[in-house]
């Protein structure tokens, strides 16, 4: 019953943009790593995050971002250190990476190149750096390490930058010391967190300085925790309760609570707050992050930010002036490496410019009509099939194909649908008829059985349809091959078998060859015999150039940047791609003027019209 009352408001469907805009609104931007995302940093301008990322062979990386774009404006390599911690300089000019061996490095953001490097301390067992700082004039860094055999031990180190010798070592045996670890003057500040109490400590950067009680503010009675976040500019402390579904939020000033949040079924991880406490953030395992925003109760849920990245947990990030957030997951096993970047000003519900993320993605399929009027689209392996009028941008037709879809086609007058061994078509609304108009399998017009079926749904791949309307093209996983059917009869043309895996099928423009989509594509010149009878597949090496270029190359002459710019024929900047929309080149068709964009991470296809 949910099934028939909402399914025909979740169907696929194509977004048609037109024009020529230069530059988006970054409410949503992605950028792509080739590890696991560990720790962010943003510098305190908010205008550069910094991004560690696990090991590659042997030698760790290290990007700094534009916190606009997530354009990436430099990468660092350096030796293998399983954990580390980032800290941009307080004029934004350089960043030290410091290592669990208590080694550091530190790098000139201006030139690019390296200022010096710490090298580890004699004797001393791996730890994890949880929080670090600069001195005010930027020529001293402290950070935090706490014992990997003891949480409840930490170490405060200072390094001197320009020379990369370590200064001195205060040990920290009893309470908890919460991130972070802070500037106050000429001298650093740390909370250590005890039940009932919250003390601030200061110690000078230098050795000639030694450690020295401040004040002692009030804590909660049964705080009894690993994860303490404190906010220094108002003595805030976030945490959470062990293996618990619960965050909290203390104001140890007017010894109260802010916020008491329960998870309801997850686990609730890492912290976040922006610098002036207007946001406070948390993640958890369902791969959902919670910001909240101050309000003169306490703190009210502001976002609910799912992001779609499969991980362990998504951890939040949120910028020095509250205007942005940084999401990424923590997941080692996964080949799918991202962080993402959110506008806090955005609504509480996701814009319907940038829908959420399926949680089950499949590629999508998609065929433009021949006079460019209409695309039809859906996704392979499901049954809806939307056809959408590129003038206006509108569905024209939403079809319930009774069937799992892995080919589409469409003409001025109709829609062709291509699976389970048969070809079904539908008649296209005609004239001023209502948009959004909808149809099943009553309503179709012509079914086409193939002479002997190819393999089960299961076994079934994709399907790509001539230019002409004559030949369908399919792939096969049983064999890894390809099978070539008359439309007008569902009969059986050729068949041929590939000893590799063949993916997507499509046929070239003159519809004289059919290529798979693979990165390095292979694919076979089809050989007619008198009239437009096929008699055979002459096998095409991979490295060989299909006639007409490849689908995801431009007719007209355009281009597409690794940064993202797309350019016309004379190589001008015509459009720059938000970072989630930006695909692989086999999840991109040109076709005229247009550029379909279709990757299985896209919330639905991007459909671009531009113009010269």
């Amino acid at each position: 019953m949910v099934c028939e009352l909402y399914k025909k408001y979740v169907h696929p469907l194509a977004r048609v943009v037109r024009g020529l805009p230069i530059s988006w609104g970054p409410s949503f931007a992605t950028a792509k790593h080739l590890c696991p995302v560990q720790t962010v940093a943003y510098s305190s301008c908010s205008r550069f995050i910094a991004v560690d990322e696990f090991a590659v062979d042997e030698f760790a990386i290290t990007e700094v971002l534009d916190a606009v774009t997530l354009e990436r404006l430099h990468t660092f390599t350096h030796p293998f250190s399983e954990t580390g911690w980032l800290s941009f300089s307080p004029d934004s000019r350089s960043l030290t990476r410091i290592n669990e061996d208590n080694g550091s490095t530190t790098w000139d953001l201006q030139t690019g190149g390296q200022i010096s490097a710490t090298p580890s301390t004699p004797n001393t067992p791996p730890s994890w750096c949880f929080s670090s700082t600069y001195s005010m004039d930027g020529k001293i860094v402290a950070a935090a390490h706490r014992d990997l055999g003891n949480n409840a031990a930490t170490t405060i180190s200072t390094y001197d930058v320009l020379s990369g010798t370590h200064i001195y070592s205060h040990r920290i045996s009893e309470g908890h010391v919460a991130a972070p670890i802070w500037t106050h003057g000429e001298s650093l500040r740390f909370a250590v967190v005890n039940p009932g109490s919250i003390t601030i400590w200061q110690v000078g950067f230098t050795s000639e300085h030694t450690l020295a009680e401040i004040e002692s503010l009030p804590g909660p009675d049964d705080i009894d925790s690993e994860e303490h976040l404190f906010l220094p500019t108002l003595s805030r402390l976030a945490f959470t309760f062990q293996d618990s579904e619960e965050v909290l939020v203390w104001d140890a000033r007017d010894s109260k609570f802010l916020l008491n949040f329960v998870g309801g079924g997850c686990e609730l991880g890492d912290l976040s707050f922006s610098s002036d406490g207007r946001f406070f953030a948390c993640g958890s395992d369902d791969q959902e992050v919670h910001l909240w925003k101050e309000s003169p109760t306490g703190y009210v849920l502001h976002q609910k930010l799912a992001s779609g990245l499969a991980g362990d947990f998504i951890t939040p990030f949120l910028s020095p002036d509250g205007e942005s957030i940084i999401t990424s997951k923590f997941n080692t096993s996964s080949d799918d490496h991202e962080t993402q970047l959110w506008r806090t000003t955005d609504p509480i519900n996701p814009s319907s410019s940038i829908p959420s993320q399926p949680a089950d993605q499949t590629e999508f399929v998609l065929a433009f009509s021949p006079d460019k009027s209409f695309i039809a689209t859906g996704r392979l392996g499901e049954n809806i099939a939307t056809i959408v009028d590129l003038k206006s941008g509108d569905p024209r037709l939403i079809v319930d194909t009774g069937m799992e879809i892995c080919g589409l086609g469409v003409t001025a007058r109709t829609v062709i649908v291509v699976g389970e061994g048969k070809i079904i078509t539908w008649n296209l609304p005609a004239g001023d008829c209502a948009l959004d108009a909808r149809a099943n399998i009553l309503d179709s017009v012509r079914t086409i059985v193939f002479d002997h079926p190819p393999p089960s749904p299961g076994k079934l791949h994709s399907a790509s349809i001539s230019p002409d309307f004559n030949h369908l093209a399919i792939t096969r996983r049983a064999k890894e091959g390809l099978d070539i059917y008359d439309m007008s009869t569902g009969n059986h043309v050729v068949g041929t078998t590939y000893n590799g895996y063949m993916s997507d099928p499509w046929f070239t423009r003159d519809g004289r060859e059919v290529w798979d989509s693979m990165v390095i594509p292979g694919g076979g010149k089809i050989i007619r015999g008198e009239g437009t009878d096929i008699i055979g597949l002459e096998r095409l090496h991979r490295g060989s150039v299909p006639s007409g270029g490849y689908l995801w190359e431009s007719s007209h002459g355009h281009n597409i940047t690794d940064d993202g710019w797309i350019l016309d024929s004379r190589k001008k900047r015509v459009m720059w791609l938000p970072h989630h929309w930006r695909v692989y080149e086999e999840y991109q068709v040109w076709d005229g003027q247009f550029l379909a964009l279709f990757d299985p991470s896209l919330p639905e296809p991007v459909i671009i019209e531009l113009y010269e």
